[in-house]
């Protein structure tokens, strides 16, 4: 579609909506692609919402290889049905969002990979904020597939959701995954926490 990078929004593509004004961001799905419009599913209790504030605005955002884009878009048409839909029409061009770099670091951690309805047992070989880079059994795993991962860190249990950038065999066999995500709140606490102690720890073994 116009406007739009041609290298993600395709036909069931996973998305986020922002709403307006608002930070959260809501998980949807490329339901539909047209010559000047893209249609999503809407989040659930959130036409209502946007109806009564008068807002027209939504923000779409998707993860690529190259990294997450951001669209800004206005709705055009409220689709009822199951599930209900937005028509969104794109106000100007996608922007490649440059993200923060994060310092990594490389440890050894037993996670839970959630990817669709399969948890998979895994073990990080880096981790930062912005993402972990994983090691698990060898199975097929498409880029861009939601993600979620559960770990303890520091003594607690975190949660972060994020999607896999890229997945390769290694020649051992195994699968090697780099997910990205954006951690917020109690989880980008925890996981600086324990980047910024692991850092201390390899400091001090260095000097020992």
């Amino acid at each position: 579609m116009s406007n739009v990078s041609v290298d993600m929004l395709s036909l069931n593509a996973l998305v986020s909506l922002r709403l307006g004004m608002h930070e959260i961001e809501h998980p949807s799905r490329i339901e539909d692609v047209a010559a000047d419009t893209v249609t999503v599913a809407a989040p659930p209790g959130s036409t209502a919402a946007l109806l009564a504030s008068g807002l027209r605005d939504v923000e779409v955002g998707w993860i690529s290889p190259r990294g997450r884009y951001e669209q800004r878009c206005q709705i055009v048409e409220h689709i009822s049905g199951h599930p209900k839909l937005w028509r969104l029409r794109p106000v100007g061009r996608a922007i490649l969002v440059q993200r923060r770099r994060y310092v990594r670091v490389r440890a050894a951690v037993a996670v839970l990979i959630f990817v669709g309805t399969d948890a998979v047992p895994a073990t990080t070989i880096d981790i930062s904020e912005g993402g972990f880079r994983v090691r698990m059994p060898y199975r097929e795993i498409p880029e861009l597939a939601h993600a979620k991962i559960h770990a303890t860190l520091g003594g607690g249990p975190i949660e972060v959701s994020g999607y896999v950038v890229r997945a390769t065999k290694t020649e051992f066999g195994e699968t090697e995954a780099v997910i990205a995500f954006e951690a917020e709140g109690a989880e980008s606490d925890a996981i600086r926490r324990f980047v910024f102690q692991w850092q201390l720890r390899t400091r001090a073994a260095q000097q020992a």
